[in-house]
């Protein structure tokens, strides 16, 4: 085979795979949350009010109720999907009918930077008589309401929790 040829071919295989590795890193299409998950009537309302979000069914449970705002009524997080960019996020629908979104779009503070796509890959909720633990350099965190403990591979882990304005989010491992 001829020289040029086979420095074709290397060339052509070269490039072949180095597309096969940066399709792993782009975002994947998210398929539809075909799965039939029971929401209350008023997270149901509220999906339908944010402009462009979609309920994602990308990690179990999709939905976590707890008393995020501390006021003794039941509030509800759920999964979320930016239709248009397919950045991740939640979004918690309080008893009183209030709402917040974090990430899906809109930038939050996840670890060191403010990221409007949220890529955990394990959530739960964080009770809020459960003593928080504190990464380096931090104030030990107290409260008011239950929060959602978040990690990425089981590496690097924090609590989202609202502080009455607004949520916060609070480092708690690397």
């Amino acid at each position: 085979m001829p020289r040029a040829v086979k420095l074709t071919m290397t060339a052509i295989m070269l490039w072949l795979f180095y597309l096969a590795g940066t399709a792993r890193c782009l975002p994947r299409r998210e398929s539809p949350c075909n799965e039939n998950v029971q929401l209350p009537g008023s997270v149901q309302a509220a999906i339908k009010t944010e402009t462009g979000i979609r309920v994602s069914c990308r990690l179990k449970p999709v939905l976590i109720q707890g008393d995020f705002d501390g006021d003794g009524r039941p509030d509800y997080a759920v999964l979320v999907i930016n239709e248009e960019s397919r950045k991740r996020g939640f979004l918690i629908v309080f008893g009183n009918g209030a709402r917040a979104l974090a990430g899906a779009g809109r930038p939050i503070m996840y670890g060191a930077i403010a990221s409007p796509d949220l890529n955990f890959d394990h959530w739960e909720l964080f009770d809020k008589s459960r003593p928080v633990q504190s990464a380096e350099n931090q104030e030990i965190l107290k409260l008011r309401g239950d929060g959602l403990l978040v990690s990425y591979h089981e590496s690097g882990s924090g609590i989202f929790y609202w502080d009455g304005k607004r949520l916060r989010w609070y480092q708690q491992g690397d």
